[in-house]
């Protein structure tokens, strides 16, 4: 287990090596090099990475827009699974679409994604939905997982925009 010693910060195009290098490692439908340069310059977008002593540990990114926010990918290296990385940029990730005002947040998850799905729901995310045959590599399907940000002050969620 790692202690703290590591930092958030925002993703910048000198991280995108060892960024492709935990992507290759965490995806079977690998993101691009290219993709990952085009959402550096994305209005809409927000990627973190963890820098653990210089070295990349994980990163994740999100798209925020108006009031909805849809995390777009969380990953972790190998050398760091199972120390708190993930959950802490997933709680970086959430911070960053509060202080954009969304009042939601929202991903996808395969259900054969055991390790994540305990995650999300430790972290208070729910199934809203199934994507059907969503990833193209195995045709299996995605868990829409959703998190409502703000409660109307009185313990209820407010559920009027909906």
């Amino acid at each position: 287990m790692l202690n703290r010693n590591f930092i958030l910060r925002k993703m910048t195009s000198q991280d995108i090596d060892e960024v492709m290098q935990i992507e290759k490692q965490s995806f079977t439908l690998p993101w691009s090099r290219e993709s990952y340069l085009g959402e550096l310059k994305n209005n809409f977008a927000t990627y973190l990475v963890c820098d653990y002593e210089g070295e990349i540990a994980g990163y994740g990114g999100i798209w925020i827009v108006f009031e909805e926010a849809h995390i777009t990918n969380v990953a972790v290296g190998l050398d760091f699974r199972q120390a708190g990385i993930g959950t802490a940029l997933m709680e970086e990730l959430e911070k960053t679409a509060r202080d954009k005002k969304a009042r939601r947040i929202l991903l996808e998850v395969r259900p054969s994604n055991q390790a994540a799905l305990k995650m999300y729901r430790n972290l208070d995310y729910v199934p809203t939905g199934l994507r059907k045959k969503y990833y193209s590599d195995n045709n299996e399907d995605a868990i829409i997982m959703t998190k409502l940000l703000f409660n109307n002050g009185k313990g209820e969620i407010d559920c009027t925009m909906y």
